[in-house]
């Protein structure tokens, strides 16, 4: 091994003996989402985790924070801060326990924002997107009611009166270190990933915009107004990562991993081959829903990821004049051109 190489494997090293990983199952693939604590004067805890209960199901979260935490000679009470990469319910479930210890919480400003807003107009939005898809009778108040419940319970984890904006327009500086901050959209339309130095290693906190053996769900706002715009959110989420000057990663889900920018290609591919593969089955039965056309692609729509990941690929092929629709009763019938 070189001196510089030597030199590069010891700064790593170190790097990753001041970052520690929390894992919390969840009942959905991939079973489980990390946390990341990051040591120092001010000990900063990179996403929360899972809440207490997932999937209506009662579930440990809180046990598994502090089984983790302790794990590395922690408690809650040490965590003096919570970066919060987006607002999903794996992300954020221990924010309660650690706001109650004396943590102060960062999320994504827009987030927070759009966390106030009206209920009643949330729902109508949420009609007509899942109206557009082809849900109808108690399959579309299902979505409806599900949406709205995610959206209650993601108000009082993330509690907004007390949660600091993060915006990524600002300089982010929290419990004396520095961060760059890149909006990455795509899985969630706020999602911010979150690079810093650690004893002379860059490292980027990823939270589920770049993971290594998969690719996270085109959400983006699940099924509200802007859900067709998902896939293209995510190519601009790629885009911005290339700029990433990162060795080391840190993702949500998936193992640690190094080069970035490997992963930013091979992301990009995933999407290309959701494209390909929604524009094929849509060719197969064509005129059809969206609802469909996800369901021709991947046979059980249990889950509505690929639901959505059909919503967002539609959006981009049709920016792209492979395919076109007609609204019938609010119903979108796609075709090939």
């Amino acid at each position: 091994m070189t001196s510089d190489a030597s030199c590069r494997a010891v700064r790593d090293d170190a790097a990753r003996s001041r970052i520690h990983r929390l894992e919390f199952d969840v009942p959905w693939p991939p079973k489980h989402v990390a946390a990341y604590l990051l040591e120092g004067p001010e000990p900063i805890l990179i996403d929360a985790g899972a809440p207490d209960e997932t999937g209506g199901a009662e579930h440990e979260g809180e046990s598994e924070l502090r089984e983790g935490l302790a794990e590395f000679g922690y408690e809650p009470a040490d965590v003096d801060h919570v970066l919060v990469t987006h607002i999903h319910s794996d992300h954020i479930g221990q924010l309660p326990a650690l706001r109650a210890a004396g943590a102060t919480v960062h999320a994504p400003k827009a987030g927070i924002e759009r966390l106030e807003g009206d209920l009643d107009a949330v729902q109508s939005g949420l009609r007509a997107t899942a109206t557009s898809a082809g849900y109808s009778g108690d399959a579309l108040e299902t979505v409806i009611e599900e949406e709205l419940d995610s959206r209650r319970r993601d108000r009082r984890l993330v509690d907004r009166e007390t949660a600091q904006p993060i915006d990524p327009a600002d300089p982010l500086s929290v419990g004396g270190r520095e961060f760059t901050v890149f909006e990455t959209p795509g899985h969630e339309i706020d999602h911010l990933c979150f690079e810093t130095t650690v004893e002379g290693t860059d490292v980027l906190f990823a939270g589920d915009a770049l993971i290594e053996p998969f690719r996270a769900g085109a959400f983006q706002v699940g099924f509200h107004p802007g859900a067709y715009d998902a896939v293209e959110a995510y190519y601009e989420a790629m885009d911005r990562l290339t700029e990433t000057t990162a060795t080391h990663v840190f993702p949500g889900h998936g193992p640690v991993f190094e080069d970035p920018q490997r992963v930013v290609e091979t992301t990009r591919e995933r999407l290309d081959a959701l494209l390909e593969e929604t524009a094929a089955a849509l060719a197969e039965i064509e005129p059809a829903t969206p609802l469909s056309i996800a369901e021709e692609r991947v046979g059980n729509v249990r889950y509505h990821a690929p639901v959505l990941d059909t919503l967002g690929a539609l959006g981009t092929l049709e920016k792209q004049g492979t395919v076109s629709y007609e609204i019938d009763d609010g119903v979108r019938d796609y075709e090939t051109q």
